[in-house]
């Protein structure tokens, strides 16, 4: 999951620096063309099989995946927000995935979870208000991205170790390469040289988080594993301060920190005893 966020964070300054020229939807298809043919690439290397076998957990996953995509690279794109407060907005999906983990699947998080959802929603605050007349509308479409990023992750952890993460990562790149093809369309720009190696920036950075991620998920508990995109807030602030010259204030830097702090509580929270998980089954 660490490796996942630096790939992340390359992904998301590649998407800021394309949007300059394309636009979104276009670079959000590149990312996830490169993603399915890195897994289709591994698939065949590996030798493992790229079929489905539960296939309403995986297209409960990719539909909600797609969306959360569509709404991620709307906000990482906007010039209305800055970089990393937008992946900061992104990263309080671990909030969502708490909160859905118990009554989703049946994982006990604590009392943990109260404290960890006010501080991540301070942190949203503190994110937003400097800059709250031009940025809410951007804010509001990253929140909302990470809800359905929460519930993307709730399925996939659903799916389990069955399926190989090539083949979970292939129908969730499909799915969304349409998706966002379809809005690609009507505002398609042909890129230019430092255009197209954006792009597959954006595309190498996206498609190996994915695959990364994925096969964190089929390991380990929910919660705890996406409280690791904290890494990520980290990396996209340091990489945005010489990239675009941003200079994040007092507010916004303790934004940050209240996010990855409330990501950090549900990360080191106890396993539950086999009594408390077959309690919670």
């Amino acid at each position: 999951m660490a490796l996942a966020q630096v790939f992340f964070a390359g992904m998301n300054v590649c998407t800021r620096l394309g949007a300059r020229d394309l636009p979104w939807p276009e670079i959000g298809a590149a990312r996830f063309l490169i993603g399915a043919l890195i897994a289709l690439g591994l698939a065949w290397y590996r030798g493992t099989s790229i079929r489905i076998t539960d296939q309403p957990s995986a297209w409960r996953r990719s539909v909600f995946g797609a969306l959360s995509a569509t709404a991620t690279f709307y906000a990482l794109a906007s010039s209305r927000i800055a970089l990393g407060d937008a992946a900061t907005l992104g990263a309080t999906a671990p909030i969502f995935v708490a909160l859905l983990s118990g009554p989703l699947l049946g994982e006990s998080v604590g009392s943990r979870v109260s404290l960890a959802i006010l501080l991540g929603f301070a942190g949203i605050v503190a994110v937003v208000g400097p800059s709250f007349s031009i940025a809410a509308p951007v804010a509001a479409v990253a929140t909302v991205g990470a809800i359905f990023y929460a519930l993307a992750m709730i399925w996939l952890r659903k799916i389990g170790p069955g399926e190989t993460p090539e083949a979970v990562v292939l129908h969730f790149s499909l799915v969304s390469f349409v998706t966002m093809l379809a809005l690609a369309v009507p505002v398609w720009r042909w890129p230019d040289a430092r255009g197209a190696l954006l792009l597959v920036g954006a595309g190498l950075g996206g498609g190996g988080a994915q695959i990364a991620m994925t096969r964190a998920y089929s390991l380990h508990r929910a919660a705890p594993i996406t409280a690791l995109a904290g890494l990520g807030i980290v990396l996209t602030h340091l990489l945005a301060i010489p990239v675009f010259g941003d200079r994040p204030t007092g507010w916004q830097i303790a934004g940050s920190l209240l996010v990855i702090g409330a990501s950090l509580l549900l990360a080191t929270g106890r396993e539950p005893t086999p009594s408390q998980a077959r309690s919670a089954g």
